[in-house]
């Protein structure tokens, strides 16, 4: 008989760990930061009505998009291709497949496709209700 409730006992953990181990999700940090990719730290965020935006920006090879700023927090993840930013003053970084980017607020900057396959972009932004995703240069 005390064979047979060790043998439930045992039976029910081995149940409960391969349920347990079965449902874990994996998470991986890709991005944690208090700045923007050019070391300019975030300010108290003041949003009265907040308002989130996921776009999906595919940017053809050979092509760059216009000069541009945004005014609200965002973020963009390279789901595929190569990426360079480019900053009016002429700072760069470049991101691959699976990078992210803390984008710059507030300054005017472009995106670039330097590799030889169309970039996906997802990009998240966060801000003032009705506030423009981002702002051509005249």
């Amino acid at each position: 008989m005390k064979n047979v409730i060790k043998f439930a006992i045992v039976f029910v953990i081995m149940i409960l760990c391969t349920t347990i181990s079965a449902y874990s999700a994996q998470k991986d940090v890709l991005l944690k930061t208090t700045s923007t990719w050019d070391c300019a730290e975030y300010k108290k965020l003041k949003i009265k009505k907040p308002e989130v935006t996921v776009l999906k920006i595919v940017i053809n090879v050979n092509e760059e998009l216009p000069m541009h700023k945004h005014d609200l927090v965002n973020i963009a993840y390279v789901k595929k291709g190569i990426l360079t930013v480019i900053t009016d003053d002429n700072k760069k970084i470049t991101l691959h497949e699976g990078e992210v980017l803390p984008e710059l607020i507030g300054k005017y900057h472009y995106g670039k496709n330097t590799g030889n396959e169309p970039v996906e972009l997802i990009v998240f932004y966060i801000g003032e209700m009705g506030t423009p995703l981002s702002v051509n240069k005249k």
